[in-house]
């Protein structure tokens, strides 16, 4: 974000008009990955080892995602989760179709 003056002081302008999700001041998908962290460590016992669980995995991911593209965790489910489960689209041998 940035700031512009008008006449009631400094506003804050937006960036994007396509922002994505934010929980705070992280990103949603690092904030998930965080949670996910804490909620093994309580399922373990531990609540230390359910935050510092959080912050590995929330740390690697941000290091991982750094210079890539917005939908970089999009697209590394899609590619390498079984089944394909965000698939649209027919695949692209397909030439003829029903309908």
């Amino acid at each position: 974000m940035s700031l512009r003056r008008n006449e009631m002081g400094l506003v804050p302008v937006p960036r994007e008009l396509d922002a994505g999700a934010k929980i705070f001041i992280w990103d949603f998908d690092v904030s998930a990955l965080f949670v996910t962290g804490f909620a093994i460590g309580v399922m373990v016992g531990s609540l230390l080892v359910g935050v510092v669980l959080g912050v590995v995995f929330a740390k690697a991911w941000s290091k991982l995602r750094q210079g890539r593209a917005k939908g970089y965790g999009i697209h590394t489910l899609y590619w390498y989760l079984p089944g394909k489960p965000f698939r649209r689209s027919p695949e692209s041998f397909r030439r003829e179709f029903m309908g």
